[in-house]
């Protein structure tokens, strides 16, 4: 009887003293701040480990890349040449020129994902007599000379085209994503290209607006459009220069 007396006076004073430690203002709050950091570690672990959890953390990496990558491409973007630098400070015044207004287009190689884009600007800037008049061509091409001249002769291309086989000339163009266009006005750079996935005709459009202004532009672009109106009109029946022929 003694015994079970004393447990039962040591258990009324252990309860006493739980009870006066939770009275304390200091340490309940702080049991309590510990419960619910405990409480939330849970909650999230759960909450990433389920399918909203774990498409919502793929947001947020991906959000995180966005940034990321939005930032070395702007730091990429300050190491570009400076506007007024002479076509020779690139290793291109070796390439015999006629025009006042010449496009420098830099490809990484003759094949890969950018090998159709690469076909496209030689046609444009090599076959298209329009825009031939007005603009000289120049595509740049990281490989070998035997490479590059292989496929020249391979495709038909009439454009100018360079091997840059040891990558100087992409260097100092800064040429850090392909395809990328330099404008060059008498000798001088005038354009770089800041935005990657521009279509020829935008990169067109920005030149010539640049070296001619922007009513000589648009007449040179409408004239080109017309060009491609007779070639692919021509070829059909009834059709000439773009209208139906009427003589039947």
């Amino acid at each position: 009887m003694a015994m079970k007396q004393r447990e039962m006076k040591q258990g009324q004073g252990e309860k006493q003293k739980i009870g006066s430690w939770l009275a304390q203002p200091e340490k309940r709050l702080k049991f309590l701040l510990g419960l619910l950091f405990s409480l939330t570690i849970v909650f999230v672990f759960l909450a990433l480990n389920s399918p909203e959890g774990n498409t919502l953390a793929a947001k947020l990496r991906a959000m995180k890349q966005e940034r990321e990558n939005k930032i070395r491409f702007e730091r990429s973007l300050s190491q570009d040449p400076p506007i007024g630098s002479p076509i020779s400070h690139f290793q291109l015044d070796f390439v015999p020129l006629k025009k006042s207004l010449v496009l420098v287009v830099v490809f990484g190689g003759c094949e890969g994902c950018g090998a159709q884009s690469l076909d496209d600007w030689a046609k444009v800037l090599g076959e298209w007599e329009t825009i031939k008049r007005e603009i000289e061509g120049i595509l740049v091409i990281r490989e070998s000379e035997g490479k590059v001249q292989q496929v020249k002769v391979r495709k038909g291309w009439k454009v100018k085209v360079v091997a840059d086989s040891d990558g100087e000339i992409s260097k100092r163009l800064n040429a850090f994503f392909s395809p990328r266009a330099y404008g060059f006005i008498d000798g001088k750079l005038a354009w770089v290209q800041k935005r990657v996935g521009m279509g020829i005709v935008e990169v067109l459009e920005e030149n010539l607006k640049l070296a001619k202004g922007e009513e000589e532009a648009k007449r040179i672009l409408n004239g080109w459009s017309a060009e491609m109106r007779e070639k692919l009109w021509g070829n059909l029946p009834g059709f000439k220069g773009g209208d139906r022929d009427e003589r039947n």
